[in-house]
C-alpha cells in the first residue's frame, strides 16, 4: 500500500516558522522606547516598566480629568492649580475617572528596561501590545514560563535524550542560554537563574516543576532589586520527553550564537543560518507511548489494534530506525493518534 494515504491521517507537526512575528504585552504604565518601522537587535530597549506598581487615588474636586493613557512624572500637575493642584507622588500613567470623582492612575518610583529578545522590525504599537517581525527562523516551542530574554546558545548536554543536571551548571554558563536536553528539574533551574543564565530549552518538564518555577519568578519580581529576564522553553511537552530530532539538529547549529526565547508565541528565534535538511516525505516521529522520540517511516496502515486497559486504536505500521546503527529496522505498530509528521 502506497505511504500517501497513510500520511494524509498523520497531523503535522508545524515545528519551524520563517520570519514570525512576537508579541509583547504592555502593562499599565509601561512606556515605549520605540515607533513602529524602528529595527531592533537583541539587548535593545523596547519598554520603561514600573517596578512594585501601584494604583493611586486623587479627589477631582469638580477639576477636569485628564485622559485615560496619559503619563506624567514624579511631581507633575495634572490638572487645577494654586494651593491645591492634582498630583500623583510619583511617576505613571493615568487609568480612569470615577462617577463618584475620583482619579486613579498607576505610579512608580523604580522603572526597569525590558530588552528585545530578537532582531526584526517593530510593525505595530498600541496600548496593549507591541509586535515584532523577526528577521531569522524560530522552532515551535508547546510552551514558556518566565519572560522574554536571549543569550549565546550553549549545548549542555550530549544527545537530545540526555537531561541536565544542577551540577552541570556554574559560573561558565553565565548570560547563557543552554539546551537541557529531554527533561530539566526545578533544582537544575534554580541553580541555573543563580549562575546567571538567560534560558534553557528542554524537551519535558514536570508540572510540578513549573509551578515552582513560576513561584520563585514571582518572588524575584517583588523583590527589591531586578534580576535578568528568564525563561524556560518546553518544545515537546510534560514528562520526559526527548526534544524533536529535526528541533535538536537546528539546536546544533546554531550553538555558539545568540538566540531569542519568546513568550507570545513559545518560539526559539535562530539565525538565519541554522537551517537544516528537511525529512523525507514519509518519516514520521513517535509522540507517546513506548516508543516516545523514536523516528522512523510510515509503511502501511494497520487497521485497529488493542491498546492498554482494552482500548481499540487505528494503527500505523512503521519502520522505526534501529537504537543500534547498523541494523535492520523495528517494525512495530504505532496507533495514529501517537505519531507526528514534519509540517
Amino acid at each position: 500500500m502506497s505511504a500517501t494515504p497513510v500520511l494524509d491521517r498523520i497531523p503535522l507537526r508545524s515545528a519551524r516558522l520563517s520570519e514570525p512575528s512576537v508579541r509583547l504585552a504592555l502593562r499599565p504604565g509601561d512606556v515605549p522606547l520605540v515607533e513602529p518601522g524602528d529595527r531592533v537587535a537583541p539587548g535593545d530597549p523596547l519598554l520603561r516598566r514600573p517596578r512594585h506598581p501601584q494604583v493611586g487615588e486623587q479627589a477631582l474636586h469638580g477639576m477636569t480629568a485628564p485622559q485615560p493613557g496619559t503619563r506624567f512624572g514624579e511631581g507633575m500637575t495634572l490638572a487645577g492649580g494654586g494651593r491645591h493642584p492634582l498630583r500623583f507622588d510619583g511617576a505613571g500613567e493615568v487609568l480612569y475617572a470615577t462617577p463618584g470623582g475620583r482619579l486613579r492612575a498607576v505610579i512608580s518610583r523604580h522603572h526597569a528596561i525590558v530588552e528585545s529578545p530578537v532582531a526584526g522590525t517593530v510593525v505595530s504599537l498600541d496600548a496593549c501590545a507591541l509586535d515584532i517581525r523577526v528577521d531569522g527562523v524560530a522552532i515551535q516551542g508547546a510552551m514558556v514560563v518566565g519572560e522574554p530574554s536571549f543569550g549565546p546558545l550553549i549545548i549542555a548536554v550530549d544527545s537530545a535524550e540526555a537531561e541536565l543536571h544542577a551540577q552541570g551548571i556554574d559560573v561558565r554558563h553565565a548570560g547563557a542560554v543552554l539546551v537541557a536536553g529531554s527533561r530539566v528539574d526545578v533544582e537544575s533551574l534554580t541553580r541555573a537563574r543563580a549562575m546567571g543564565v538567560r534560558g534553557v530549552i528542554a524537551g519535558g518538564v514536570i508540572g510540578g516543576d513549573v509551578l515552582a518555577l513560576r513561584a520563585s519568578i514571582d518572588r524575584q519580581e517583588a523583590s527589591v532589586h531586578a534580576s535578568p529576564a528568564f525563561a524556560l522553553v518546553v518544545l515537546d511537552g510534560y514528562g520526559k520527553r526527548p526534544i524533536p530530532r529535526d528541533a535538536w539538529d537546528a539546536l546544533t547549529l546554531a550553538a555558539g550564537e545568540t538566540v531569542g526565547l519568546t513568550v507570545t508565541p513559545p518560539l526559539v528565534v535562530l539565525p538565519r543560518g541554522a537551517t537544516h535538511a528537511e525529512s523525507e516525505p514519509d518519516r514520521v516521529r513517535v509522540a507517546a507511548g513506548p516508543h516516545l522520540g523514536r523516528i522512523g517511516r510510515a509503511v502501511e496502515l494497520a487497521g485497529s489494534r488493542r491498546q492498554a486497559a482494552g482500548v481499540y486504536q487505528d494503527c500505523v505500521r512503521v519502520a522505526l530506525d534501529p537504537l543500534v546503527s547498523p541494523g535492520p529496522p523495528d517494525l512495530v505498530d504505532v496507533p495514529i493518534a501517537d505519531l507526528e509528521r514534519d509540517g
